[in-house]
């Protein structure tokens, strides 16, 4: 825009934040009027005017030259708006860095659990504008910000006033593609160096093995689809194994429902409820339902196998007298319990002798030489044998109530389709029997305080 009033030309830019002044002039002896010019330039430039470039043109006599004289205030974009995610959106698997200088491949912390209520995400509205300002007075509109919107899959809603996108159930949360979801079912390869231990608040689905060395937790049920070789399974659903467990002595399954598996070997296997398997070998049990050892096989051999209902199988021990040990009838806790405090028992009362024996030792020596490091010696172990007694005491009372427990079980059975070999070691609540010569097609039962056998 230009304006000339007399030999005064006024410009203002396009964008309005800048004004120019030209004075007109061709006989540089002339001179303008401060005041005339700042009165004529005024009518226009309302805002950002630069008096002394003003006062600067008209003593230096700067003429028939384009000079800015006013700018004003640009307008600042709006920044846009963006979605914070309350979780690692970018997770990258990198392992550990021990302090001995070895890297952990295990603990790689993939997987990101969510429970429900979580906040998983929030829209972060356009931030940071401000209007402008032109040299004629004017606000200048800033421009605005993009506003982001949520894409979004299932156990997932937007909050009402539609900024947060929060969980509505337990899961593994995923980003994908810009959309969010939770699943309550995590679907993986394998648990190995890829992946690391697992622990998840839902199911998970292994397609393939749980090596060695590697632990898979879950709140929710545990499907695998090969082998579990060394590793450590804890859930608090059921766990299917469809192609067994090779524990190596180290491996631990662990199960608040039911565990079913192909087979299992050289494993420490322990459930709430039944344990299902074609083949039981060498292994360590504790299954507070049925043990069921099904198939063409069904066999168990080896290894301690302890039910609080019954135990069935085909075969049981082998030709070789394999020793095997099948417990029924009690809560496997209480037995295991009952067995540690005989142990402590044992100890204590052990450990008390030897106390009780230097005690008399140092009684006699008092009686000769009362000295003050001998006294000491003598009040020491009396303190010592007062702990022994009443921890003594203490477990003795505590055996007695499980040892009660014990004696008043429910009927356990073991029941035997085929083959029982000798070897084995049968024990229904208290009573024990051992097996000397195979027997077949039968069933073992406790009938007062003896162990009985009948027909399948």
């Amino acid at each position: 825009m230009k304006e000339k009033l007399s030999n005064i030309f006024i410009e203002i830019s396009r964008n309005g934040l800048e004004g120019y002044i030209t004075l007109i002039c061709k006989d540089t002896n002339l001179s303008f009027d401060y005041d005339e010019v700042i009165s004529i330039v005024k009518e226009k430039i309302k805002f950002g005017l630069k008096s002394s470039i003003i006062k600067d043109i008209i003593d230096n006599k700067i003429y028939n030259e384009r000079v800015c004289i006013a700018e004003g205030i640009p307008p600042v974009e709006e920044k846009d708006g963006y979605i914070k995610y309350y979780f690692d959106e970018n997770k990258k698997v990198i392992p550990k860095l021990k302090k001995d200088g070895t890297v952990d491949y295990r603990d790689l912390d993939l997987v990101d659990n969510v429970n429900k209520g979580d906040v998983l995400a929030e829209i972060i509205l356009p931030f940071g504008g401000k209007n402008g300002r032109s040299v004629t007075g004017e606000n200048i509109p800033y421009k605005k910000g993009k506003v982001p919107s949520f894409k979004y899959g299932k156990n997932i809603k937007k909050t009402d006033n539609g900024l947060y996108l929060v969980s509505t159930g337990r899961g593994q949360v995923k980003l994908v593609n810009g959309r969010l979801t939770v699943s309550n079912v995590l679907e993986i390869s394998s648990v190995d160096n890829s992946t690391g231990n697992i622990e998840f608040n839902g199911s998970v689905k292994v397609k393939e093995n749980v090596i060695n060395g590697f632990q898979l937790k879950a709140e929710g049920d545990i499907e695998i689809f090969g082998v579990v070789e060394g590793a450590n399974i804890e859930s608090l659903g059921d766990i299917l194994i469809r192609k067994g467990v090779q524990g190596y002595n180290i491996g631990k399954i662990s199960s608040k429902g039911n565990v079913v598996a192909k087979f299992i070997e050289n494993s420490f296997i322990s459930c709430r409820r039944d344990l299902t398997a074609e083949a039981i070998m060498h292994s360590e049990v504790i299954c507070n339902g049925t043990v069921n050892a099904i198939g063409k096989k069904g066999l168990l051999v080896g290894g301690i196998c302890r039910a609080r209902k019954e135990i069935r199988a085909k075969t049981i021990g082998s030709r070789m007298a394999t020793s095997t040990v099948l417990e029924v009838g009690v809560e496997p806790e209480n037995k295991i319990k009952y067995e540690k405090l005989e142990e402590e028992v044992f100890t204590i009362r052990k450990n008390l002798n030897k106390i009780e024996k230097s005690l008399n030792v140092l009684e006699n020596a008092l009686k000769f030489n009362e000295s003050e490091e001998k006294k000491k010696l003598y009040v020491k172990l009396k303190k010592v044998e007062k702990t022994l007694k009443t921890n003594l005491d203490k477990s003795n009372k505590e055996l007695k109530l499980i040892k009660n427990e014990i004696n008043n079980v429910s009927r356990g059975r073991i029941k035997v389709e085929g083959i029982i070999y000798p070897g084995v070691k049968i024990v229904i609540g208290d009573s024990v029997m051992f097996i000397r010569d195979e027997m077949s097609n039968c069933t073992f039962y406790e009938d007062e305080g003896e162990i009985k056998i009948g027909p399948y």
